[in-house]
């Protein structure tokens, strides 16, 4: 038997010279020093604001200037703004506030708005990927072009359409407007089609209709981009301020955002309030995403790679 030796020879590079190694030091320390930069940028007001909910009042806005540790670090730590929000203060009790109220009201509008908006926004999605009918891109056109259309140029024909309906000041103004949403049909449309379609010949085969082919062969395949679209939508329901302050008159309906701005009057800004407010309402948004970045992180890299 002969034995057979290969022998690989790696052949190294010339040694860098100690400019081009300070060059590449250099470089490195600038490319991270500019990322460092960016986190303060986008990090520091959000910590300002989370500290400045538990320091008084007079306090927030008095170590400003010059910039010291106590621009960020509270003098005298406090919890009576978010005691003040939730009504268990003097304070509190005095202004009505019930804070766990709004969020209560804010949550159950955006939960009902992202189950009942994916159920009919996935059909139309799957309505535009998979079935072939005359016109249909004319149509996916038109429904994608709704899209630059300025909501404050629909508002008030939606707002009347909604008093004449009986649905002003209730729950129901703030829900039903928001079931069909253009951007996530586009968007659930464009991943589906990613679909391999031969999964649905042979859901077919197997007798399979096309509402089960939809609900055991698409929306399993389809998770990763549901939960994409499910916190992009829980979050634009979370923060709206707009709709809520014209459709709702009645304070025990009212919805986190506008509770926040109430803290401001003619008069005065309570700082610590809106702070307490801010950081409160940051929570859900923040715990939603934490839960379900699995999911929307492989959503979003799906959608980039074959979009």
């Amino acid at each position: 038997m002969e034995n057979t030796n290969t022998n690989i020879n790696i052949v190294a590079g010339p040694p860098k010279s100690v400019s081009q190694k300070l060059k590449d030091l250099g470089l490195y320390i600038g490319e991270h020093f500019l990322y460092l930069i960016l986190v303060i940028v986008f990090i520091a007001p959000l910590v300002w604001m989370v500290l400045g909910s538990l320091r008084e009042e007079k306090e927030i806005f008095a170590n400003l200037y010059p910039f010291t540790i106590h621009t960020f670090l509270p003098i005298k730590w406090t919890i009576n703004t978010y005691l003040d929000m939730f009504g268990i203060s003097e304070v509190g009790i005095m202004y009505g506030l019930e804070f766990q109220k709004f969020m209560a009201n804010s949550l159950f509008v955006s939960v009902c708005v992202v189950s009942c908006s994916l159920i009919f926004n996935t059909m139309g999605a799957y309505f535009f990927a998979r079935l072939d009918f005359p016109f249909k891109n004319f149509l996916l056109i038109f429904v994608v072009a709704t899209m630059l259309i300025p909501f404050q140029a629909t508002i008030v024909p939606l707002y009347i359409v909604v008093k004449d309906l009986g649905m002003n000041n209730s729950f129901w103004g703030l829900i039903i407007p928001w079931f069909a949403s253009p951007f996530v049909i586009f968007a659930l449309a464009q991943f589906i089609k990613e679909i391999p379609k031969e999964l649905d010949e042979a859901a077919t085969i197997d007798g399979a209709s096309l509402w089960g082919i939809l609900w055991n062969v698409i929306i399993p395949n389809a998770i990763p981009g549901i939960i994409t679209m499910a916190l992009l939508e829980f979050q634009f329901i979370w923060n709206l301020f707009y709709w809520p302050l014209i459709v709702i008159n009645s304070p025990d309906l009212q919805m986190i955002q506008v509770a926040i701005a109430n803290q401001t009057t003619q008069t005065q800004i309570f700082w610590g309030r809106t702070f307490a407010g801010s950081t409160l309402a940051s929570l859900p948004v923040i715990i939603v995403f934490l839960a379900l970045q699995k999911w929307y992180i492989q959503g979003v890299a799906t959608t980039g790679l074959k979009g």
